[in-house]
C-alpha cells in the first residue's frame, strides 16, 4: 500500500482549491458580462453554435436589407405608374371630346397646350428617380432615359441611346431572387409619347380620323400601364412575405443565440453560491491541514 505524504494531501488541496477559484471566477465572469463564455474552450460546443447562428443573422439582416430596399423601389414605381395612368385617363377624355362632331376647330386649337403639357408631364414621370437612380432605365440607373423631342419618331425621345431593358433583383433568401423593376420599353413610354404628340397634330390639322385614332392608341398604352402596375404589385407582395418571413426568423434566432451565448443569470447564481460554500469549506479545511505542527503530534 502506498504511503500517503503531506504533501500529496497539500498538492490535492491547491488543485481541488484552484478549480473552484476558477469555478467562482467563471460565474462571476457569466454575470458581470452576461456572455456564457469568454473563449471558445470553456463552451466549445455552444461557442461554435453561436458563431454559425452569427452567421445567419448576418445573412438575415441583409436579406431583410435587400426587401426593404426593394420594396421602397417598387412602391416608387407604383406611384409613378399611378401618375401616368391618371395623365392618360385626362388625355383619353380630351381625345373622346375632340373627335365628337360638335366641338368647334378653334376650341381643339386650344386643347394644344394642355395636350403638349401633359406629354411633357409623362416624359418628366418617365424619368422618375428613387435613390438617386433612374427607376425605368434597367441596369443604366444612373442614365437619364427620356427627353422630350415633340416629335412622331419614337426613338427621338431617348436622351442618351437604346433604354435598357435590363431586370433589377434583390436576393432575399439563399438562391431566391425577385425582381424590382419595370423598364420603359416594356411599358412602351417611347411609343407613348410618338402617339401623344400625333394627337397634337391632329388637333392642329383639325383631324378627327387621327383624334380617333388616338383613342385607341391611350387605350392601349392605358392597358400597358395596368399589366405594368400588376408586375409591381406581384413582386412587391413577394418581398412583403419574404420580409415578414425573415423578421420572425430573425425572432427565432435571436433567441436560439441567446440560450446558446447568454447567461442565464438566475441559473448562474445559484451555482455561483453553491460553489461559494464549496469554496469556504475548501478554505476550512485547507485551514485544518496547515495548522498541524510537530507539538500537536506530541500531545
Amino acid at each position: 500500500m502506498s504511503r500517503i505524504t503531506n504533501n500529496m494531501i497539500i498538492s490535492d488541496f491547491l488543485s481541488n482549491y484552484n478549480k473552484s477559484q476558477n469555478k467562482l471566477n467563471k460565474y462571476m465572469n457569466q454575470l458581470s458580462t452576461g456572455d456564457k463564455f469568454s473563449r471558445i474552450s470553456e463552451e466549445p460546443i455552444d461557442a461554435v453554435k453561436s458563431m454559425r447562428l452569427d452567421t445567419i443573422l448576418s445573412f438575415n439582416q441583409q436579406y431583410q436589407d435587400n426587401a426593404a430596399e426593394g420594396i421602397s423601389w417598387l412602391k416608387v414605381t407604383d406611384e409613378a405608374l399611378n401618375e401616368v395612368g391618371k395623365t392618360l385617363r385626362t388625355l383619353r377624355t380630351d381625345a373622346l371630346a375632340a373627335a365628337t362632331g360638335t366641338m368647334t376647330p378653334e376650341s381643339r386649337q386650344k386643347l394644344l397646350p394642355k395636350v403638349e403639357q401633359l406629354r411633357k408631364d409623362l416624359v418628366e414621370i418617365a424619368n422618375s428617380k428613387y435613390a438617386n437612380s433612374y427607376i425605368f432605365n434597367g441596369f443604366k440607373t444612373k442614365v437619364k432615359p427620356y427627353q422630350d423631342a415633340a416629335s412622331l419618331i419614337p426613338g427621338d425621345y431617348e436622351a442618351n441611346g437604346a433604354v435598357s431593358t435590363g431586370k433589377l433583383e434583390r436576393e432575399v433568401a439563399a438562391g431566391t431572387v425577385v425582381g424590382v423593376n419595370v423598364t420603359g420599353p416594356e411599358i412602351g413610354f417611347a411609343q407613348m409619347f410618338a402617339d401623344i404628340n400625333n394627337f397634337s397634330v391632329a388637333l392642329a390639322s383639325d383631324d378627327p380620323v387621327e383624334i380617333q385614332n388616338t383613342i385607341d392608341n391611350i387605350d392601349t398604352h392605358i392597358e400597358n400601364v395596368l399589366v405594368a402596375r400588376s408586375q409591381v404589385g406581384s413582386c412587391q407582395n413577394r418581398l412583403e412575405l419574404g420580409a415578414d418571413r425573415l423578421s420572425a426568423q430573425e425572432v427565432t434566432y435571436t433567441d436560439i443565440l441567446s440560450k446558446t451565448a447568454d447567461t442565464d443569470v438566475a441559473e448562474t447564481i445559484m451555482k455561483y453560491m453553491n460553489e461559494e460554500n464549496v469554496f469556504r469549506l475548501a478554505l476550512q479545511t485547507g485551514s485544518r491541514i496547515f495548522q498541524p505542527t510537530l507539538m500537536d503530534f506530541l500531545r
